[in-house]
């Protein structure tokens, strides 16, 4: 039952940190732009000129310690590594959450778009499973002699960051976006036959030409209220338009 556990913890772990390294470092140029939203919250916008090396160093540990994880090497060092790296993403996804101040965490780049409090469930999840394997960490058998593990990791290795710099000075593996090169963009803005469009709100900014009193409504409250018919009342200015309702659409 322990060895059960532990070898579900040790496969789910290892291959999400895999994942979400290689899916972020398939595009490390944007998950520098993501670093540098956190480095502006946290003032420190000093090392944006850092970003994109952090990116790819960044993106290449996740790999290989999620790699290590899986093949056995290092188990403590990887153990250790594993619980710091989560408690400090635990972290971030937490303060992006709570404060709302970056709303795209880019756990998994553009593949999967999570909000703050998806990927900080998502971490919370993970540090349950990784502190079950910091405490068992004796437990982790190794798959291959030391000697072999140790090449497959120096192997891991020079993918993991080789990866992260082919990406950047050619181009993304798969683009995710959604205006990517070949795209046809009329095509792409259209509405799918049957879904649903996004909810906009818009806001009118009136003024009274008789009481000089002004008063902001959405459109809802506009018609709702009847003002539109006081002729006393005007709309200054042009509507701003909100999104209000996002609706997710798969291709």
């Amino acid at each position: 039952m322990k060895n059960g556990l532990i070898w579900f913890c040790r496969i789910s772990v290892g291959l999400l940190f895999i994942f979400s390294g290689l899916i972020k470092a398939n595009d490390p140029l944007g998950f520098s732009y993501k670093l540098q939203e956190y480095f502006e919250v946290f003032h420190i916008t000093f090392l944006d000129s850092l970003a994109l090396c952090f990116a790819i160093l960044l993106c290449a540990m996740e790999m290989i310690l999620g790699f290590a994880l899986l093949i056995g090497v290092y188990k403590k060092l990887v153990a250790r590594g594993l619980l710091l790296i989560i408690i400090f993403f635990s972290f971030l996804t937490f303060y992006s959450a709570f404060f709302k101040v970056v709303q795209t965490c880019g756990c998994f780049g553009d593949a999967i778009p999570l909000t703050p409090w998806q990927s900080f469930s998502k971490d919370l999840a993970l540090l349950l499973l990784i502190v079950v394997l910091f405490k068992n960490k004796e437990s982790i058998t190794p798959l291959f002699s030391e000697e072999t593990g140790e090449r497959l990791l120096m192997l891991s290795m020079v993918f993991a960051v080789g990866f992260g710099c082919f990406t950047y000075s050619f181009s993304p593996v798969v683009d995710f976006l959604p205006y990517k090169i070949g795209a046809n963009i009329p095509d792409e803005m259209k509405t799918p036959p049957g879904a649903m469009p996004d909810e906009y709100e818009l806001t009118y900014s009136l003024k009274n030409k008789k009481s000089g009193e002004a008063k902001t409504m959405t459109d809802k409250e506009y018609i709702k209220s009847g003002i539109w018919k006081d002729t006393n009342w005007q709309v200054t200015g042009e509507p701003e338009s909100r999104l209000v309702k996002k609706v997710l659409r798969l291709k």
